[in-house]
């Protein structure tokens, strides 16, 4: 499962969530999804990409994405990806080598349809997807798991939703394609924090306030908790 982060107001996610982190997540993934409790994205069923006809036409898996402010968050585990796309080959000066990234196209049914990595521009004038990449789990392993890896596209989930995402191989390769679409909160399944107290021992002088809500996207092994708050109090480092 993963534990997908939204925050309403304040300093980025990642800096605010330590304390947080600490007391919720026992080892659960994290991401920050765009504040107002925004429903992460989800890829669908992955498939080669248009023309490929190598051996790595088996990519599969799941793909989230949430928001942390300008940036997105990536979640992946993906299986039947490039083996040699481990921490020992040297991909250096290969563009794309082992990518994962979002496209600007919003159709895998042909390659002119997928489109070029997407960002905003004038947020950014780099390709901020050019260093994001995966590693298998050991080498000659062909899985791969990725949690909260942040990417600064200055762009919002909603300008995300629909479009491409894809997998690269060793040699920057496009080998795999999938859309991105909204996922959607379970009714009847929200649980709320209203208030807290102090934490039994603590002797510290924060006082926190606010609330915290969880909602619930998807059922079993894909299932995601998103939690988001409103909180002030915390410590500000």
């Amino acid at each position: 499962q993963s534990l997908l982060f939204s925050q309403s107001s304040g300093p980025l996610c990642q800096s605010r969530l330590t304390m947080l982190r600490a007391a919720l997540l026992a080892g659960i993934g994290v991401t920050c999804v765009s504040s107002n409790a925004q429903a992460p994205l989800f890829g669908d069923t992955f498939k080669p990409y248009p023309g490929y006809t190598g051996t790595l036409s088996g990519v599969a898996g799941t793909v989230h994405l949430g928001q942390d402010s300008s940036a997105q968050t990536l979640f992946f585990d993906l299986a039947m990806v490039d083996p040699n796309c481990d921490n020992i080959t040297n991909v250096d000066g290969v563009a794309n080598a082992c990518g994962i990234h979002v496209h600007e196209g919003t159709s895998c049914d042909s390659a002119a349809g997928v489109g070029g990595h997407y960002w905003s521009s004038d947020f950014t004038a780099d390709d901020p997807w050019a260093t994001i990449r995966y590693f298998v789990s050991s080498s000659g392993a062909n899985t791969t798991i990725g949690q909260n890896v942040r990417v600064m596209t200055g762009a919002s989930l909603g300008d995300m939703e629909g479009r491409t995402v894809v997998v690269h191989d060793v040699k920057g390769a496009r080998i795999a394609c999938a859309l991105l679409n909204r996922g959607a909160f379970t009714a009847g399944k929200q649980l709320t924090v209203s208030s807290f107290a102090k934490y039994p021992g603590y002797e510290g002088n924060m006082v926190v306030a606010g609330s915290v809500r969880v909602d619930l996207i998807g059922t079993g092994s894909e299932a995601s908790q998103v939690l988001t708050f409103n909180l002030t109090g915390i410590d500000p480092s």
